[in-house]
């Protein structure tokens, strides 16, 4: 593996590590400091540019279909539950976020916002203006209220609570955000989907339905709404940015993946997510269909509870992560696009490093001499979502493996609900695990993993070297100074084996040639607001 897994994702592109004042404008964009991203793969497909081509020249289909893997249960951008992929594919078409990643230069643009600047060095107080020609598609005008109350009403995203403390409304377009803390990375949090702005009356006379109302390309159709199981979209033609070609688009949920190819090839959808691995070859076999491999920022790892019971001992956490065999666990799995993680790190992020004292790769022997200075205390469980088949299928390689170095693994099989409950950081019951995260593009994403008292703190970690550099690392707007502090924490879970990272994913698309306008983001936050089909 490469220093960086973004050179495999694609070609590195150059960008700038911008100060923490800058600002963004309407032929600008604007890069955080340290958070210039490295480019992600963008990709339009069929086309490799959205609407590419002289659309003058072309008749589009006017309805297609998109079928999902998962059930879309939640139709508020703020809603409980709601920060998964599936949702975040929805919230991009019918809703608009401030701020717009551009996965191909891994920077900032204007999206509902036109300037932002950072009013102090210690990043705490973001001033933003906003577009004034945007009307929500209840023909309400976009407002500065708006925004202030979208970001009040998160309750449960810690990558917003953590930070967010008020806004201060200074006219109908004009606001600054008020941090508790200084964050440089909070200008990428609030391009995530999940931060869509939502109208403020809309809300507030419909609590159930009102915050479908976004100012996005696409328009929830509740009359063709089927909890769980089919969304209708219909174009918005009063859209404030480029209008889409195609004028319905229905979202599916179609749970086995053989059924989703077959609708596929009989045209009775038009677009599917994660091929099974068998299926790859069979799907670019067929002439109609377009198949697309990319490698994803979603990191499976393992997880020791250091806050009690064996994982408390440094050794045997040094000794699992020897007798890993990450290439074997790859293999076993099935995924033949996936990449060995050397570091906890999310893929796209500018400060990964794999450079450490001590490299951790998979040794037998080195695995028994760490086995050795456990003074016999070598049971270890393992918490695992079984009826997952990743999951189960790692846990008996885990097994296996851990054997031939002398330690014994117990299998603890739960669900996906008896993960979450006993894995909580304040009453954690598992002595190990094995999980995935979705990681994003912005250095201080990592800081789920290690922030003391968040659920997403799986290792239960408390360490106070890494705290201090996660508050220094976030508001740091020298890019050397915050690398230093990001590859420290690297080094410190690497020394100490907190985490033993294993891979990042990779996924397929499969649609009908020709489709145009899908633009693939590996964290999953997929723009299928342009997609069309000429006929």
């Amino acid at each position: 593996m490469k220093r960086s897994l973004s050179v495999v994702l694609a070609a590195l592109l150059a960008v700038s590590l911008a100060g923490c004042g800058k600002s963004g404008g309407s032929d600008a964009t604007t890069a955080a400091a340290g958070g210039a991203q490295p480019g992600t793969e963008a990709a339009a497909a069929g086309s490799e540019a959205a609407g590419a081509g002289d659309s003058s020249e072309k008749n589009y289909r006017e309805h297609l279909t998109i079928a999902f893997e998962s059930q879309i249960t939640e139709m508020d951008p703020q809603g409980n539950g709601n920060a998964n992929e599936i949702h975040a594919k929805l919230f991009s078409m019918t809703h608009d976020t401030l701020f717009k990643y551009n996965v191909e230069t891994g920077e900032l643009e204007p999206n509902l916002a036109t300037e932002w600047d950072w009013l102090d060095d210690a990043c705490t107080k973001l001033h933003v203006k906003l577009r004034d020609d945007v009307t929500f598609q209840n023909g309400n005008p976009l407002t500065a209220e708006d925004v202030a109350f979208t970001l009040d009403r998160v309750s449960s995203d810690t990558q917003i609570t953590n930070y967010y403390d008020h806004t201060e409304v200074q006219g109908d377009h004009e606001l600054t955000i008020v941090l508790k803390t200084g964050n440089v990375d909070f200008v990428y949090i609030l391009s995530r989907p999940f931060d869509s702005i939502v109208n403020k009356a809309a809300v507030e006379a419909d609590p159930d339905f009102g915050a479908t109302i976004g100012t996005g390309a696409w328009i929830n159709d509740l009359d063709g709404y089927v909890a769980g199981d089919t969304i209708e979209l219909k174009r918005n033609d009063n859209y404030w940015g480029e209008v889409p070609k195609t004028k319905s688009i229905t979202l599916v949920y179609i749970a086995n993946s053989s059924s989703r190819l077959m609708a596929l090839e009989s045209d009775e959808v038009q677009l599917i997510y994660k091929l099974a691995s068998t299926e790859i070859d069979m799907a670019k076999g067929n002439s109609k269909i377009e198949v697309k491999e990319f490698p994803t920022t979603r990191l499976y790892y393992f997880a020791f509870n250091t806050a009690a019971g064996p994982g408390t001992d440094v050794n045997l956490r040094k000794a699992v992560a020897y007798a890993i065999n990450k290439e074997d666990l790859i293999a076993a799995v099935g995924d033949t696009g996936a990449m060995v993680a050397e570091s906890f790190y999310g893929s796209a992020m500018a400060y990964l490093t794999t450079e450490f004292d001590e490299k951790i790769t998979y040794d037998v022997e080195k695995a028994k001499e760490y086995v050795a200075k456990c003074g016999g205390n070598t049971s270890l469980k393992l918490m695992a979502n079984t009826g997952d088949g990743i999951f189960k299928t790692m846990s008996e390689v885990l097994q296996e493996q851990f054997r031939q170095v002398g330690i014994t693994l117990e299998i603890e099989e739960v669900d996906s609900a008896g993960i979450s409950a006993n894995t909580k950081y304040a009453s954690a019951t598992h002595e190990s695990m094995i999980y995935s995260i979705g990681t994003n593009t912005w250095d201080s994403d990592m800081g789920r993993l290690f922030s003391v008292g968040t659920n997403s703190n799986k290792a239960i970690v408390d360490d106070s070297r890494i705290s201090e550099l996660l508050i220094e690392g976030s508001a740091c707007v020298d890019p050397e100074q915050r690398a230093s502090y990001y590859k420290e924490i690297q080094a410190i879970n690497n020394d100490q084996c907190y985490y033993v990272p294993l891979y990042y994913s990779s996924t397929t698309i499969a649609y009908t040639a020709g489709l145009e306008g899908i633009v693939i983001n590996p964290t999953g936050y997929f723009d299928y607001s342009h997609i069309c089909l000429p006929e």
